[in-house]
């Protein structure tokens, strides 16, 4: 019996490491919503992403103006994602449905005193029935992660929980708290 018992906490440890180098659901973030009268037929909606506790504090604004297929928004965070001076990473997902899925990803890095957030050039992914494939960012400590870059990166997958292979698209550096786009690495190599 001590031996089962040592045998479930080892893989609850196993699982509980492997989810730290994912995106996990948070509730430290959170959006607020304005619908505003911009004179269209459709009114818009003012998105804002802010801390829980504080909400007056904008992270990110962003304005929907196809309200009629907009869905919904998620919010994940990466904690501890091997950036120097980064303790996480905010992940805000922007849901439009139509024939297939249209989603728009946001990446936030969060410095490690909480006060220096830096946006990420935005990733849009379309999901249709047989889509095998997405856009996101791999961070160091994720698989296939590179120290000292964030990559971005189109992933091709078996079904819909295995990776086939990945492709790396674009490198940015991270150099004390803040990378160069214009000092991207463009890439296009197979994993």
């Amino acid at each position: 019996m001590k031996n089962v018992a040592i045998i479930i906490i080892l893989f609850q440890s196993l699982q509980y490491i492997h989810a730290q180098n994912d995106f996990i659901e948070t509730q430290k973030y959170l959006v607020t919503t304005k619908i505003t009268d911009q004179g269209n037929e459709l009114p818009a909606l003012v998105v804002n992403l802010v801390r829980s506790g504080n909400s007056s504090e904008k992270i990110s604004t962003l304005t929907i103006d196809d309200t009629e297929l907009f869905e919904d928004i998620f919010i994940t965070t990466l904690e501890n994602p091997g950036l120097d001076g980064v303790s996480e990473v905010i992940k805000m997902e922007v849901e439009y449905l139509a024939c297939c899925a249209h989603v728009e990803a946001y990446y936030f890095t969060v410095s490690d005193d909480g006060d220096t957030i830096v946006a990420l050039p935005e990733l849009k992914n379309v999901y249709c029935e047989n889509s095998d494939t997405d856009y996101q960012y791999i961070f160091p400590n994720q698989e296939y992660g590179i120290k000292g870059n964030i990559l971005q990166t189109q992933t091709f997958y078996k079904n819909t929980s295995d990776i086939k292979y990945v492709n790396l698209k674009h490198s940015f550096e991270w150099n004390n708290g803040s990378f160069d786009p214009s000092a991207t690495k463009t890439a296009i190599t197979g994993y």
